[in-house]
């Protein structure tokens, strides 16, 4: 009884429409995937490691993704709703992994939202040489804009969206045909490491390629939006290949044209990197106000994903059943507030701690790892012919590479699978509480029915 009551409340409850197009959702995924990756991985890289370690790490990193990215395709299609990867969690190991996602996803906007907003606030550092207060000021008024923006609704996201794929395009196209000599020495950087001329170091490498996992994520994201999908069977795939080639190609070649010039001498270290190439490029300074336009759809794009996570956690459970709430617009308003506060908290964290970019990302790519292992559970079971197994094994290998250098910092992904697991488990206790309670007050009513009969009848 009690199920039945759950599924009619829900079925009166608003639900959100399928009113994303292939375009408006090329237009998400794009900006959700290389808004912050595109501008702050190349010069995060040469942090991590040399030219050569830097270029192996990208390629590297690109090959891994490709299995994962089918994984999603083949689930999006299969399972297209908001519940997105909570769903494909409940697929692999049954209910509580639903649980277990929602958390592991939700602790990784806890660092991710803010890390986005933290790197708009470094290239606005080279602009204005703000000071360490300035910085975190400046990224409380991105998570302030993106929070806004949501609150308008998808229309407005879209046309934020539209707007940042233009200056985008614009932008990359401005680096890479003012830095093309950078690209020469860049492919010849490739080359020597494929040829196996020069020394690498394969822990670098390691380090490089875990966090440029960060530019991979997004697709898996996607998923809790896939349920807005029109024509879900004909633009899914569509949506995931498409977006995958194209951010691809710009990874890439960006990824070339900042090595060549960190090999030129040209200096691209830490966040804001590619602000070091604008000198060699026509507008100078004025290149980085599109930067930081990029970064602020970035931002935008990942919390319109989060709050729909949000959403859907609230209504199957996982979370307060207050972030299942849609407002007459339509929007999770709830969810919005509740990621508004929780990225203040974090910047304002960072700034106390002094807790740089990188290890906020690394964080965020770990967890992302685990939930690759149950999106790929969830995929070997649902799947069927040769496709199971190759791409399951290759897949598993990707992840197996990814995970072996993270040690210690485990413990936070293992955390939040755990609390996701004891959420269910106070869930299901307190619902099987309310079904015996239930039925107790209907063996009562049951019982003074004859005892009524019997007076009346006197």
């Amino acid at each position: 009884m009690l199920e039945l009551y759950r599924t009619h409340v829900r079925g009166k409850m608003r639900k959100l429409e399928k009113t994303i197009t292939l375009r408006r959702g090329l237009g998400l995924a794009i900006c959700m995937l290389i808004g912050t990756g595109i501008l702050a991985l190349p010069g995060l890289a040469l942090d991590a490691g040399s030219a050569h370690e830097a270029i192996l790490g990208w390629f590297l990193i690109a090959l891994i993704a490709v299995p994962l990215i089918q994984i999603c395709a083949r689930l999006g299609l299969k399972f297209p709703s908001t519940a997105g990867l909570a769903g494909y969690a409940e697929e692999a190991v049954g209910p509580w992994g639903g649980y277990a996602v929602s958390y592991l996803v939700g602790g990784s906007f806890f660092f991710g939202l803010p890390a986005v907003a933290l790197i708009g606030s470094e290239y606005m550092k080279q602009l204005f040489s703000l000071t360490e207060t300035g910085v975190a000021l400046f990224a409380v008024l991105l998570v302030t804009l993106m929070f806004i923006s949501n609150l308008a609704g998808m229309k407005a996201v879209s046309m934020i969206n539209y707007a940042a794929l233009a200056v985008l395009f614009l932008l990359t196209g401005l680096l890479i045909v003012f830095n093309l000599d950078f690209l020469g020495s860049g492919l010849e950087l490739a080359g020597e490491v494929f040829r196996g001329s020069e020394k690498i170091d394969l822990n670098n490498v390691w380090k490089v390629s875990a966090l440029l996992f960060w530019a991979f994520i997004g697709w898996e994201n996607l998923s809790f939006s896939l349920g807005e999908i029109k024509e879900p069977e004909k633009n899914v795939p569509l949506l995931y290949w498409l977006s995958f080639a194209l951010v691809t190609s710009i990874y890439i070649v960006l990824a070339l044209i900042s090595t060549g010039a960190s090999a030129s001498g040209v200096p691209l270290e830490g966040a804001a990197g590619l602000s070091g190439l604008v000198l060699f490029t026509p507008g100078g300074s004025h290149l980085i106000w599109l930067m930081v336009i990029v970064i602020a759809a970035n931002a935008c794009s990942w919390n319109f994903t989060a709050s729909r996570l949000l959403y859907a956690g609230g209504r199957t459970g996982a979370f307060p059943d207050v972030f299942g709430k849609l407002s007459g617009k339509n929007i999770p308003v709830s969810s919005l507030v509740g990621l508004y506060v929780l990225s203040i908290l974090l910047i304002l964290g960072t700034y106390v701690f002094k807790i740089p970019v990188s290890a906020m990302m690394l964080l965020v790519n770990q967890n992302f790892v685990f939930l690759y292992a149950f999106i790929i559970i969830a995929y070997w079971k649902t799947e069927t012919g040769w496709q199971k197994w190759v791409f399951s094994v290759l897949a598993l290998l990707s992840l197996s590479f990814l995970v072996s250098g993270f040690t210690w910092k485990i413990i936070y992904p293992v955390f939040l699978i755990g609390l996701g697991y004891w959420r269910f488990l106070g869930r299901k206790n307190s619902e099987k509480t309310i079904s015996s309670r239930k039925e107790h007050v209907i063996r009562e009513e049951t019982q003074e029915i004859p005892c009524l009969t019997r007076h009346q009848e006197q």
